[in-house]
């Protein structure tokens, strides 16, 4: 059987609420039934003692003492019972009828010699004193107290004071009334907090549905600063991120077709060259610009297919090994050297060792190098060192500097250099070093600009 579910968050209140208030009147009925009537019957036991006593020490028989006047003592009385003259009705003034029939109009209904008679069977001893009983007669209960007396010159006496106990259900009554005017007050209440809590709720909803369909319109105003307050200013804040990475995303792809477009387009044009025989210079020359531009774009959507892969790469590579950064360095750089032989290196690398993958540490510092390589003038400086809990690896150039404006967006996936052209290098870079706990950042100097790769030691 399939779990039932309420689509309304009215009835799943007021259900709340209901099973709440039930719990307490069911608690309350159960404290009643147990704690309560025990407490109570023991509270009537003391009291009947008390009037017991009281007739003991008074030893007077023959006047009504009226301590049935007291809540608890209500319907209570005490007759003489001898051994010779059985039962004597010393306090006439109350309680039974000597006469009484059992019968429906009779108090209790049950014939009062009869229940003084059974009362009587419970004496066992010439001597008794203050003896408590609590038994039934006709699915009525009784309380008495039986003690020897001096009465009379006719064999031994009695006296016995006894209390009917009554079921006094009006508290139990009283709970339940008051339960159900409480859960008709909680249905009231719930419908009044859910139309509250739902009407926040159906403008987010509405919002969520716009931000699904790419309505970037002004966002949702936030009236109040509790949970509610703060979930509709994380999904402003949600709206402003994807609103961004949605214009990042139609920057992304005019900036790689047209990337992408104009390489194809050269190679397209020197091939029809090639094919209709109508060419500059040779068909080697022709076929080296195919080549060379082949491998731009090859070298495009290497990077993106890598970019677009990089977090799970990452996620799931557990083959992070020692890596000794000055070694690993000097084999890229020697690499790096063959590239331009009219550059001067400048190096001073101290030994450093790190944690990671050696294949995408690698990576992030041959980007940076591929960059400074691309705005070089003469000079390039490689430093390695230690500093506090990083070694921070430094690559300058004495390229231009990069404008202010445009320095703090070279990491971003989507950034355009100076010369338009679209590139994921730095950005892959980034991603690299984050995921390793490191930093980056292109620091503008006097003359030309340095990278600063950070990588936590191991």
């Amino acid at each position: 059987m399939k779990k039932f579910k309420y689509k309304s968050l009215t009835m799943r209140i007021w259900t709340t609420f209901t099973i709440i208030i039930l719990i307490i009147i069911f608690s309350i009925s159960f404290f009643y039934l147990v704690a309560f009537r025990t407490i109570n019957e023991k509270a009537k036991i003391e009291d009947l003692k008390v009037a017991h006593d009281t007739l003991l020490t008074a030893n007077n028989f023959t006047q009504p003492i009226r301590f049935d006047q007291y809540k608890n003592l209500k319907g209570s009385d005490y007759f003489i019972f001898n051994n010779k003259a059985g039962i004597i009705n010393v306090n006439k003034g109350h309680g039974f009828p000597g006469d009484a029939q059992k019968g429906p109009n009779t108090p209790f209904g049950v014939n009062d010699t009869d229940v003084k008679q059974w009362m009587s069977r419970f004496i066992t001893t010439d001597t008794i004193n203050d003896q408590e009983f609590k038994k039934s007669y006709n699915n009525m209960k009784f309380i008495f107290i039986i003690s020897s007396v001096e009465y009379g010159n006719t064999g031994k006496s009695y006296l016995i004071t006894y209390l009917p106990e009554r079921e006094d259900n009006s508290l139990f009554y009283m709970v339940l009334g008051v339960g159900i005017i409480f859960i008709a007050i909680g249905f009231l209440t719930a419908k009044l907090v859910a139309n509250y809590i739902s009407k926040p709720l159906k403008e987010l909803e509405n919002y969520t549905i716009r931000i699904a369909h790419k309505d970037w319109k002004e966002p949702i105003k936030v009236k109040s600063e509790d949970e509610i307050g703060r979930l509709v200013n994380s999904m402003n804040m949600m709206q402003k991120e994807l609103k961004r990475a949605d214009e990042e995303e139609k920057m992304f792809l005019q900036s790689i077709s047209h990337d992408l477009k104009t390489p194809v387009m050269v190679i397209m044009s020197h091939a029809e060259a090639i094919i209709d025989g109508v060419y500059v210079e040779s068909v080697e020359k022709t076929a080296e610009i195919i080549r060379d531009e082949a491998l731009s774009l090859e070298k495009k959507v290497k990077q993106m297919l890598y970019l677009n892969t990089l977090d799970y790469v990452l996620e799931n590579n557990f083959e992070n090994i020692e890596i000794n950064l000055q070694r690993l360095l000097f084999h890229i750089i020697n690499r790096f050297k063959v590239i331009n032989n009219n550059i001067i290196w400048d190096l001073n690398i101290e030994e450093a060792m790190i944690n990671g993958n050696v294949d995408k540490v690698q990576i992030s510092i041959e980007n940076i190098l591929d960059n400074s390589l691309r705005y070089v003038n003469e000079k390039i400086c490689v430093t390695l060192k230690k500093e506090g809990d990083f070694a921070v690896i430094e690559i300058y150039n004495d390229g231009p500097n990069i404008p202010e404006e445009h320095i703090s967006h070279i990491f971003d996936n989507f950034y355009k250099d100076k010369t338009g052209n679209f590139g994921l290098g730095l950005a892959i870079c980034k991603k690299i070093t984050n995921f390793y706990q490191g930093e980056l950042e292109a620091v503008n100097r006097e003359s030309g600009v340095s990278f600063l790769i950070k990588y936590p030691f191991k």
